[in-house]
């Protein structure tokens, strides 16, 4: 009511400026709590990841593709990957050799056959693709290239079923991803190696340089099959380029070959037990084999060695054969040579090879017979030498006594180095005498006597009718 003139007034009603105050405050709350939100997600990878470069220069990836449930979350590429790791589990399990060679690259399809892809499959095993846990994408010579780490499971009558992880490599090519078979690859290298390496081989070394940037291969050929041979051997060997092998010596006693050589293991790493298998060939046969288990070898030493081969029939004067050397490496074995038609010359050693025998002087000589009558009877005095460059262990000394008219008289032998007797020295010599068990009383008659030296099996004609008179 108006105090004047007592009329009613409508008061206009006033509002608060607190609820304006509150509002103002809780909006600039909310804001700065969606701004953190958003920071966090940001830092732990929550946006969208940029698109994946096609330039194979940039294709380098990390393990940051990871699993979520056995399944990849990433490109298309993953995707293809994946479905191509599908179809190679499938093609193990149907035994399937030609669908297998069908998903391998245009390279390895050039390098392997339907054989290696049957090597690839157990008969009792079943395989079953559960998923990748990473794939890291690298530029190569032949394209982009990709190593999944892929979780499997696999159930045998031997270990039951059990699940883990293997890595399988790809290469993209014009019609999408194929299999690069470096397993395989590795396993025909070695298979093919015997002792040098061939066109094919080294081909073949280098696709694994081409194909597979996941892992460094030497420049060196040589480098990189002992590290080829170690991942498919789980084991290092030694080869022809760690060997050093060379003939020193040969001969023939009666019906037996010797050769004497020397091995040298040039490797960081020691030999065990290594057997040389010894062939030796005419006209490219072979007609002799022999072998030799030697003991460890360590790092750069040497050996002196021999190995012996037996004739069938008498030896020739003069025998030449050619000789391969070999050793078992890997498994399953197989035959790696060393050295390859080293020409061989064997020579019958003569016993006149091995000791020198000298005449000192001839007379008669006055003896009883066997019916106690004086005779006199031929006789040489004689000095034999070794001239050889070992010990002389078994000497003889045979005389065959004739008349002058033709008639043998009588053989005789004397024993220079007998059974029993200490060996005879390099250099050293014996003298003695022998003389003809037949003779004449109270007469020189002349004679002729043959002389031959015998050691062993050897024999040879030293003297040839010396006249004693």
């Amino acid at each position: 009511m108006c105090p004047h003139c007592n009329e009613a007034i409508l008061l206009p009603n006033l509002k608060s400026a607190m609820p304006w105050i509150v509002a103002g405050i809780l909006g600039f709350i909310i804001v700065c709590l969606a701004s953190a939100l958003v920071f966090e997600l940001q830092k732990k990878g929550g946006t969208t990841p940029p698109a994946r470069s096609t330039e194979p220069a940039k294709l380098s990836q990390d393990e940051s593709t990871k699993v979520s449930n056995g399944q990849v979350k990433n490109s298309e590429d993953d995707e293809a990957i994946k479905s191509l790791c599908k179809e190679f589990y499938d093609g193990l399990n149907n035994q399937n050799a030609n669908a297998l060679y069908n998903l391998l690259a245009a390279s390895c399809q050039k390098a392997l056959g339907i054989e290696d892809m049957k090597k690839m499959y157990d008969d009792s095993a079943k395989y079953e693709f559960i998923g990748l846990d990473s794939v890291k994408y690298q530029s190569s010579a032949l394209g982009m290239a990709a190593m999944a780490k892929v979780k499997r499971s696999v159930q045998n009558t031997r270990s039951g079923t059990q699940e883990g992880w293997r890595n399988l490599k790809f290469i993209k090519e014009s019609n999408g991803w194929r299999l690069f078979r470096d397993e395989e690859l590795m396993d025909k290298i070695v298979r093919q190696f015997k002792g040098s390496f061939s066109d094919e081989i080294n081909a073949d070394i280098q696709l694994l340089r081409d194909g597979d940037p996941f892992d460094i291969w030497d420049k060196n050929n040589t480098n990189a099959f002992e590290t080829i041979f170690k991942l498919n051997q789980g084991q290092p060997g030694i080869f022809p380029w760690n060997v050093e092998f060379n003939v020193e010596s040969n001969n023939i006693d009666g019906f037996t070959l010797f050769l004497n050589y020397s091995v040298r293991n040039n490797s960081s790493s020691t030999w065990i037990s290594p057997l040389l298998e010894f062939d030796l060939k005419r006209d490219g046969k072979v007609v002799l084999s022999g072998n030799d288990l030697l003991p460890d070898i360590s790092s750069g030493r040497q050996l002196l060695r021999n190995t012996s081969f037996f004739l069938a029939g008498e030896p020739q004067e003069t025998t030449k054969y050619d000789l391969d050397v070999y050793y078992p490496i890997g498994f399953p074995q197989k035959s790696i040579r060393i050295v390859q038609n080293v020409p061989l010359e064997f020579k019958v050693q003569k016993t006149s090879d091995i000791a020198k025998l000298e005449i000192i002087s001839t007379q008669f000589d006055l003896t009883t017979s066997e019916d106690f009558q004086n005779m006199l009877s031929a006789r040489i005095d004689y000095r034999a030498k070794n001239i050889s460059t070992e010990a002389i262990k078994s000497l003889d000394i045979k005389c065959v006594w004739f008349a002058q008219t033709g008639e043998q008289l009588d053989q005789s032998t004397e024993y220079v180095v007998g059974y029993g007797d200490v060996p005879l020295g390099i250099g050293q010599f014996k003298t003695g005498f022998i003389r003809c068990g037949k003779g004449y009383r109270n007469l020189r008659v002349p004679v002729k006597v043959d002389i031959y030296l015998e050691s062993g099996e050897k024999r040879s004609l030293v003297v040839k009718g010396l006249l004693i008179k």
